[in-house]
């Protein structure tokens, strides 16, 4: 997974893969099949292991849903500071590397990123119900916005940015968050 992550899909050989595995390249080929099925597990293994969780928080945390939507942009960016991160999101990294060339890649890549997209409409309707959002604010919009947000700064850690310019991004995308309602104002 973390080759694949780093180099991409047409920089990793399977050379690589085997150097990088202590595996023969026909015990690979035996155990995964190609190299599109070795990337396609790898990318299955990255989204349930690493991007899951992440998503539960959202669906699931009782917290506000600026508090929520706050911590997951923070998570997003701190990851791919870090070291365990190497290269950017590698769910982002595949929608943009399997373009025409990879279809069947591309086609997971976009399937995991539109069940994260699934995830905000799903979280941005019930602050709507909470009264956290008001009734006319566009649930989807919001979702593709912030589900967009998280790409964008999975990019900009894969171009080395900054801690503190991450986070004046992530300032600045909260800003796009209506305001709560206000106690005296009823829902339409």
């Amino acid at each position: 997974m973390r080759l694949f992550w780093e180099r991409g899909y047409e920089g990793t050989s399977m050379n690589d893969l085997a150097a990088a595995t202590g595996m023969a390249k026909p015990g690979l080929y035996a155990t995964f099949g190609d190299k599109e099925a070795l990337y396609r597990k790898a990318l299955s293994v990255y989204f349930h292991e690493l991007g899951a969780p992440l998503v539960e928080d959202l669906a699931r945390s009782p917290d506000p849903i600026a508090v929520v939507i706050r911590r997951f942009l923070e998570t997003v960016a701190e990851s791919v500071r870090g070291k365990h991160c190497p290269s950017g999101c590698f769910v982002a990294n595949s929608v943009v590397e399997c373009l025409g060339e990879r279809p069947s890649l591309q086609d997971m890549a976009r399937d995991y990123d539109a069940k994260r997209r699934a995830i905000f409409v799903k979280r941005f309707k019930q602050a709507q119900k909470n009264g956290e959002l008001p009734a006319e604010a566009d649930a989807t919009a919001l979702a593709e916005f912030f589900s967009g947000q998280a790409l964008a700064l999975a990019v900009m850690g894969r171009a080395g940015a900054s801690r503190k310019s991450l986070q004046r991004f992530i300032d600045t995308a909260m800003t796009v968050l209506p305001a709560r309602v206000p106690a005296n104002r009823l829902p339409s």
